[in-house]
């Protein structure tokens, strides 16, 4: 209805017809899907059902980062700061950087992970390799990593990369974080014309979300 509605309010506009045949029909209400996220117990599942370490720090990585599938492939090993979880990135729809950490426990799967199935590596590597020839693991191959450890452990829904940004994003809110400290956290553009064109977040705004509803308790 909106299109048609759109078009004859513009060839009424152009005086090309006299009434809109729209306007005699009611609007109806469009039922949202319920979005589905990761209830805590259903993250320990995934945690336990990791074949190695490179399982688990991709699922501390995304629980963390709440990363865009398109986004993760792009991290190189010196991307992130071991000092303090910190990691700048470059929005994948916005094309701006943003800053996303890594908690402790994020960081000792990684760390391992990387001493212990990578060996040998230098900061320009990608953070996340293939098994066996260690190029980078693109956005196909991280889906395939986690729907193979979805199917191993006992949760009951499809589990796909961005899931993760929605279970992050509740969780936030959840711990008592508001709409928008979540959407700043994922790297959503801000909605209205202030927040676009004339505010600017500091990277310890994101830290401090972080800390404060996101880091494991």
């Amino acid at each position: 209805k909106r299109n048609i509605s759109a078009f004859y309010t513009w060839l009424r506009k152009m005086k090309l017809v006299a009434d809109n045949p729209c306007d005699g029909i009611e609007s109806y209400t469009i039922i949202q899907k319920p979005v589905e996220v990761l209830e805590a117990n259903e993250v320990e599942k995934l945690k336990e059902a990791c074949h190695d370490l490179r399982d688990r720090a991709i699922i501390e990585f995304m629980r963390c980062t709440a990363m865009r599938r398109g986004e993760v492939p792009q991290v190189n090993i010196g991307d992130i700061d071991f000092q303090t979880g910190k990691l700048t990135i470059l929005g994948h729809k916005t094309s701006e950087y943003r800053t996303v950490m890594l908690d402790n426990v994020a960081l000792q799967y990684i760390k391992e992970y990387l001493e212990k199935e990578r060996k040998e590596y230098s900061k320009d590597d990608p953070l996340f390799a293939h098994k066996y020839d260690n190029k980078r693991l693109k956005d196909e191959g991280l889906y395939s990593v986690i729907k193979n450890i979805s199917k191993r452990s006992e949760v009951n829904k499809r589990v796909y990369p961005h899931i993760f940004r929605h279970s992050t994003a509740t969780t936030i809110i959840s711990r008592g974080g508001t709409e928008d400290q979540a959407g700043r956290y994922l790297g959503h553009a801000p909605r209205n014309v202030t927040g676009r064109h004339y505010i600017r977040y500091s990277n310890q705004d994101a830290i401090e979300i972080f800390n404060k509803y996101v880091k494991s308790i």
